[in-house]
């Protein structure tokens, strides 16, 4: 799970449906960029970042980051 993107889209009091269609996506579309089980095409992403006034960094490769880091450690 991307716990940062959820946490960002909650921080903005927005559910799925709303920052779904503020993107051009459907609810289910999003879901699955949040759950961790698909990635956003890098213009969706982008526009998810605008949105949330972050970067995509952040949103979506912290977690994968984080883990690598990890593991080379």
């Amino acid at each position: 799970m991307r716990e940062a993107l959820k946490k960002a889209r909650l921080a903005k009091g927005l559910s799925i449906e709303e920052i779904a269609e503020k993107i051009g996506v459907t609810p289910s579309v999003f879901y699955k960029w949040e759950d961790g089980t698909r990635d956003p095409l890098m213009k969706n992403a982008r526009k998810v970042a605008e949105i949330l006034e972050t970067n995509v960094e952040e949103l979506f490769f912290n977690n994968k980051l984080d883990k690598t880091s990890s593991e080379v450690a």
